[in-house]
Formats: C-alpha cells, sequence, structure tokens
C-alpha cells in the first residue's frame, strides 16, 4: 500500500499531529545547525583570542608610543622629535640646557645621586662626522633648573652616571635625550642613514650591530657615535675607556 494511501486513511487529527511532528524535527535540525554554527564562531574566536596573547607576552613588551623605543626594563623612550630643544642641525652643537627641565620631565630618568651606596659609573663617547671629531660639551644634563643622572662635566666626553637607582641600566637613547641632540637608529642631528653615508655605533672597538639607541653605557666602556662613509671611520678606532688619554 503507498504512503499516499495511508495519508488518505489518516483522519484530520492524525495528519496534524504528523505535520506538527515534522515541524518540529525540522525545528530540532535548524537548532542544532544554529548550535554547531555559534559553537565554531566561539571556538574560532577563542584560538584568536590566544593566538593575540601569545603575540603580546612574546612581542608586546616591543610596543611603545608610536616611534618609541623599548628598554629592558620595559620604559620606552619617546620619540624624539616630540623633546623640547631637540636639535636637528648640523655640528657643533651646545649642552643644549635651555629645556633641560622640559626634557627630564618626559624621561622619567631617576633621580641625580652621587652620594655612597648611589649607582656611579663613567663612559666615554666620541661622535665623528663626515670623519671630523665632534666635540661633546661639558655640563650636558646639568642646569641651575634642573639635573640629570646622566651629564658631562668637561669636554673629554666623559659621561658620568650618578643614580639614586641603584638598579638604573642606562642606555645610550637616553643620554642623548637628555643632551637633546636628535638621534635614531638611522639619524643624528640633521643627517640620515643614505647610501654608504650612514651611522655607525662601536663599542670597544666593535660596531654595534642593534638598535643604538639602546645601547647599554656599562661602566668603563668606550661608544663611538660616526656618521659616516667607512672611509671617514676613525683611525685608530677608540677602543677602550682610555683611549687617548696618557697614562
Amino acid at each position: 500500500m503507498s504512503n499516499q494511501e495511508d495519508d488518505q486513511r489518516l483522519t484530520k487529527a492524525e495528519r496534524k499531529e504528523q505535520a506538527r511532528l515534522e515541524r518540529e524535527e525540522i525545528q530540532r535540525k535548524q537548532s542544532s545547525r544554529k548550535r554547531n554554527r555559534t559553537m565554531m564562531i566561539i571556538g574560532g574566536l577563542v584560538l584568536i583570542a590566544v593566538v593575540i596573547g601569545g603575540v603580546v607576552l612574546l612581542g608586546g613588551n616591543n610596543d611603545g608610543p608610536t616611534g618609541a623605543s623599548p628598554l629592558p626594563s620595559g620604559v620606552t623612550l619617546p620619540p624624539p622629535e616630540s623633546l623640547p630643544g631637540i636639535m636637528q642641525t648640523p655640528p657643533p652643537w651646545s649642552n643644549n640646557v635651555d629645556q633641560l627641565a622640559e626634557r627630564l620631565a618626559q624621561l622619567f630618568l631617576p633621580q641625580l645621586n652621587d652620594q655612597a651606596g648611589a649607582l656611579h659609573h663613567h663612559v666615554r663617547l666620541w661622535v665623528f662626522v663626515d670623519g671630523q671629531p665632534v666635540v661633546v660639551p661639558g655640563n650636558i644634563g646639568l642646569s641651575p633648573q634642573a639635573a640629570s643622572p646622566l651629564h658631562t662635566h668637561d669636554t673629554t666626553g666623559t659621561v658620568h652616571v650618578e643614580s639614586a637607582d641603584p638598579e638604573f641600566q642606562p642606555v645610550l637613547g637616553q643620554f642623548m635625550d637628555v643632551w637633546g641632540l636628535y638621534f635614531t637608529p638611522t639619524c643624528l642631528g640633521d643627517a640620515c642613514t643614505e647610501g654608504d653615508r650612514a651611522l655607525r655605533v662601536f663599542v670597544d672597538g666593535q660596531e654595534y650591530s642593534g638598535d643604538p639607541t639602546l645601547l647599554p653605557l656599562t661602566d668603563e666602556s668606550a661608544v663611538v657615535i660616526t656618521m659616516g662613509t667607512t672611509d671617514q671611520l676613525p683611525n685608530p678606532m677608540p677602543d677602550s675607556f682610555t683611549f687617548g688619554t696618557q697614562a
């Protein structure tokens, strides 16, 4: 007997009940598909969140304000062009202390302290532009209105690190920001890397391959900043804290 004949033998109430059961089955299947789609969407969002979280944990410390460079401590260097009184000019450069207090307010350095128990060490800094030595002025970071834990006293290029925080780990970019001299991984003053005329930084006679703004200023290191061609590099290259001084 055919299904059509079976349907004809059903009462009106039975056909109505059958139709209701069929509708419920269709709705059940639709609900199941909707739940599956929802679970897939939620699973995808969870996966994306996990991936983003991993990126933040592994590389998030490398992010900061636009143009900023991250420090090992998690503090960031501000974009140098944002600092008051920044010098984007050719050498020679002054000690540039007129707006020192305003710059220090943006650098969040520890307090200057040269007393016993504080951090106190020294770094020698040389600067060459197109093969010519540039004087590192005295009293960088020192003025009647403000004082930085990174500073100079004379024109020997000796950078004094005198910090109230004995755990302070200064980097070259912080000293250059205190000075107010425009300094990035590719630029110095008014000049930026172009072809073989490039910014190069050396530590104890060896070229530094990392971000020069993050170069650690360790005790009695010899730091050389050059802007020029390879033929214009100083020869001999300063390679020690005592280089060029008389025994």
